[in-house]
């Protein structure tokens, strides 16, 4: 039986590359991503605890620690608008990596395709050519003998 060679492997080997390359950079900007969400949800939860506490201390009565509070309330949401600014031009930078790396996907699974229908035909045709050999050795195997009867 012969051996399957692809033409294309080369080919094959580079869109891998590319795929590897592409899933590392969504990987990247996935993670900054979710860095700044992370930031947002720790803002807000301390925001929430701030608001929890706000009333439950003997101190937190007078108008110092309510004007302090609302100060950091404030700052808290400043923070929070700012990570949301940020937000949007790396989710838009994250859609064109998911994108990217879609397309090299998709031209890597084109080739992969087209390796596994050749290498079908190739053992269908290896099957066949074993086959017709078998068949011309028992064929022949025959015809000696019925000559020697």
């Amino acid at each position: 039986m012969r051996n399957f060679a692809f033409n294309l492997e080369k080919l094959l080997e580079i869109r891998r590359y590319a795929e590897r390359k592409k899933i590392l950079e969504l990987a990247e900007v996935t993670g900054r991503y979710m860095q700044i969400i992370n930031s947002i949800e720790d803002l807000k939860k301390k925001k929430r605890e701030i608001m929890e506490s706000r009333f439950s201390g003997p101190d937190n009565n007078n108008i110092h620690s309510v004007m302090r509070d609302e100060s950091l309330i404030s700052a808290i949401e400043r923070k929070v608008f700012d990570f949301e600014k940020k937000l949007i031009p790396i989710n838009i930078e994250r859609e064109n990596k998911r994108l990217e790396y879609l397309e090299t996907l998709k031209n890597k699974r084109v080739i992969e395709k087209l390796r596994e229908k050749k290498e079908s035909r190739h053992k269908k045709e290896e099957f066949l050519r074993e086959e017709k050999t078998i068949d011309d050795i028992a064929t022949s195997a025959g015809f000696s003998r019925l000559k020697e009867v």
